[in-house]
């Protein structure tokens, strides 16, 4: 269980610096952390606590990536 701990920690401090937040071009993509998140999901051994990590980390990462894709849209229309 630890490992699964360690991981959900892990993405909770790297997964939105790392993405196209500001000008910068992101590090990783959205979908290489949707895969990351993915897996976690896909253990049998998860508990109800990181199931819900997990999944408030899933919604983070959509709401960036609609805040990103809005501000594309916007950046297309100038």
């Amino acid at each position: 269980m630890k490992f699964i701990d360690d991981e959900i920690a892990h993405i909770t401090r790297a997964m939105a610096p790392s993405l196209s937040i500001g000008t910068t071009p992101a590090v990783f993509s959205f979908d290489y952390w949707y895969r990351r998140l993915s897996a976690l999901l896909d253990l049998t051994q998860i508990t109800q606590s990181q199931f819900r990590a997990i999944d408030a980390l899933m919604v983070e990462l959509e709401a960036i990536q609609a805040a990103v894709g809005a501000r594309a849209v916007e950046a297309m229309a100038v």
